[in-house]
């Protein structure tokens, strides 16, 4: 001993037992949510028919887990909360055939090591008792009043574990994910009712259901109508290997922002979606518009000495014997649901901005647009009442039909010479025809520059101060800035200017109230999310009253009146809200919302091409450019001047020896 300490070398030694459940507890138990879902999963393992779930400050300051399952006995309370104690398994073979949700015998031991725990059982025909656990310290067996079943309580998880409570995330969030578990679990046991209370608050009630179709209503509510249920090939009938898929899946049309709505269970556990989620795009095909996931509830049932559920801590993944072959039948059998049923038209027929889904009508797009008439997404923003949030995309056939008017054209006697260094071909990409009847009719009557109010941001160093010559083809400003030249496309600079201003303007969001709400059928944990995230939504302009099945909207941002994107839009907010990260400012589905109406707003008023500008107004957008971040390139990506050096222009006419 005396070398080994000189040596610097500790000897091996064995942990004790509070030690080896704290090291134990950082994988078991890595949240709130983590433990809601072992306790719950012993419930039901329990044999219980109800589980009450009650949750306070995000399962920090206490989480309850009440059942009426078979319970556990006194003599036994001991053996519970030791680890690697469990009724499930009798031996390692057993391993190989897990049918339980439970089976290792740490999740009581886990919990009790990094909170205040306490177990008060009562089996059937017997006396109820109670123990409890202090931070890994276990008590005595104490008699306790209690009706047949399993009453757990959690107080002050991580308490005593500074370092892990430092890494948790805001209550609201946890409350989320508790939320989400709570769904995921009653998906797997639809003859359980559950019900979870937040705070005092109910935000989960699933009663019992003796049929899927009601538990789903009870999760995703009105939504539940739409989905098809999954119908496996004739082929796979008879095909080699016992696994096969089920459930419920979305069409086309109806999707969200985030896969979170994508639930995965395997022989009735919950699992996650990530290594199914290739193999459901690949079934839904062309049929998705890209950053857009369908909604699916698919359950698939196998052998279980074909899948093995004993390699993570959480028991959120397994490993599949013949995973390939099993990827390959789900995506056949959702290739095949989708053959059979009528869905709404595909993305190929219409462009739907990200972050808000559009509902078109079957048949809308073989509707032909008549010449000479302004197109439906044009003129919807060209009314300054209303922002229209989608537009659909418009047919070459109909585009080419449309007359345009010739525009000025600049002539001279001499052929026109290409400067040195420069390509004969553009370096752009020109508009698409679609852009072009947007700027053709969407600008509608344009606004002067000088009758806008003057940007409040400070002059760009860099840019140096321009003075406007003149104007080529009432489309261009020549312009000199020190010893350059700069030909400014007068359009795409007025459209960048405003769409900077615009988007700055719309960082707070005032709220218009409604003369009658509007009824939004929320699943689940969408309704978990705007319940929790009240105070984040107000911010942005929207109130709500609680429905029996959703939420009843009573005032939305400006920017939404009107809006037939609103429905879609609040899905895909509450899923981002309920995960975005701590101190994070604004939600990807805001920031899309605004950039969107910016970016619409932005043509309708900006100065067109083959407009005459007077003097004052050129030098007016010249003064503009220069207070916008980025005066470079418009709302498109493309360019919005050329720059010619003197040198450069030194070189052409040989100046230079």
């Amino acid at each position: 001993m005396a070398e080994l300490e000189q040596s610097g070398r500790s000897p091996i030694i064995q942990l004790d037992d509070l030690t080896i459940g704290k090291i134990a507890a950082g994988e078991v138990v890595e949240r709130p949510a983590q433990v809601v879902k072992e306790l719950v999963e012993n419930s039901f393992d329990a044999g219980a028919k109800h589980v009450r779930i009650e949750i306070e400050k995000g399962g920090f300051e206490r989480i309850t887990v009440i059942d009426d399952g078979s319970g556990i006995p006194a003599e036994e309370l001991l053996l519970a909360v030791t680890r690697h104690a469990t009724n499930k398994l009798s031996g390692p073979d057993d391993l190989s055939r897990i049918e339980t949700k439970g089976f290792r015998g740490e999740a009581l031991a886990s919990i009790g090591a990094v909170s205040e725990l306490s177990v008060a059982s009562k089996p059937e025909g017997a006396e109820g008792a109670e123990l409890r656990v202090d931070n890994g310290s276990v008590g005595e067996v104490e008699p306790s009043g209690l009706a047949p079943g399993t009453r757990i309580d959690v107080l002050n998880l991580f308490a005593k574990v500074p370092a892990r409570l430092s890494f948790q995330r805001r209550p609201s969030t946890e409350t989320a994910a508790i939320v989400d578990v709570g769904v995921q679990l009653a998906l797997c046991e639809p003859t359980i009712g559950i019900h979870i209370e937040v705070d005092g608050r109910t935000v989960l009630e699933c009663p019992p259901a003796n049929e899927t179709e009601d538990r789903l209503y009870d999760l995703f509510g009105a939504t539940s109508s739409e989905l098809f249920e999954l119908k496996s090939p004739e082929a796979d009938e008879d095909a080699p290997g016992g696994e096969r898929w089920s459930g419920w899946i979305s069409p086309p049309g109806l999707t969200r922002s985030r896969a979170d709505d994508i639930h995965i269970l395997v022989n009735g556990r919950p699992v996650s979606a990530g290594p199914f989620l290739q193999a459901v795009r690949r079934g839904y095909h062309s049929r998705l518009m890209v950053g857009r996931h369908p909604i699916g509830v698919i359950s698939l049932t196998l052998p279980t000495n074909e899948v093995d559920v004993n390699v993570h801590p959480t028991k959120r993944e397994v490993r599949l014997r013949h995973s390939w072959r099993v990827l390959e039948r789900l995506e056949r059998t959702i290739k095949h649901t989708l053959s059979m049923v009528a869905t709404r038209p595909e993305a190929s027929e219409g462009t739907v901005l990200k972050g808000i889904a559009e509902r078109a009508d079957e048949g809308h797009a073989s509707q032909q647009i008549p010449p000479q008439i302004m197109p439906e997404w044009a003129s919807a923003v060209t009314d300054d009442a209303t922002v229209q949030t989608h537009f659909s995309s418009l047919r070459s056939a109909s585009i080419s039909q449309q007359k345009v008017e010739p525009r000025p054209v600049s002539s001279s006697e001499i052929d026109q010479q290409i400067l040195p260094g420069l390509d004969q071909n553009p370096i752009t990409q020109s508009l698409s025809s679609e852009e072009r009847q947007l700027h053709r009719h969407a600008c509608g009557k344009s606004v002067s520059p000088l009758d806008e109010p003057r940007p409040d941001a400070a002059v760009i160093p860099n840019l140096p101060e321009m003075v406007a010559l003149a104007q080529l083809a009432d489309s261009y400003i020549l312009a000199q800035g020190g010893d350059e030249l700069f030909i400014v496309d007068q359009h795409a600079l007025h459209e960048r200017i405003r769409y900077e201003r615009l988007r700055e303007q719309m960082i707070s969001w005032d709220g218009q109230e409604l003369m009658a709400p509007i009824v939004i059928s929320l699943g689940a944990r969408e309704k978990a999310s705007a319940i929790s995230g009240e105070s984040r939504l107000a911010e942005l302009g929207i109130s709500f009253a609680v429905t029996e099945g959703g939420i009843a909207i009573t005032s939305i941002p400006e920017v939404l009146v009107g809006s037939d994107g609103l429905e879609d839009f609040l899905h895909d907010l509450l899923i981002e809200l309920a995960s975005a990260p701590d101190g994070a400012e604004e939600i990807d589905a805001v920031i899309e919302l605004r950039d969107h109406v910016a970016f619409m707003r932005s043509c309708r008023g900006s100065v067109k091409a083959n407009e005459r500008l007077s003097l004052a107004e050129m030098r007016r957008l010249l003064e503009d450019m220069r207070t916008i971040a980025n005066p470079w390139a418009c709302v498109h990506g493309r360019p919005t001047v050329l720059r010619l050096t003197m040198d450069h222009l030194d070189r052409h006419f040989g100046r230079h020896g």
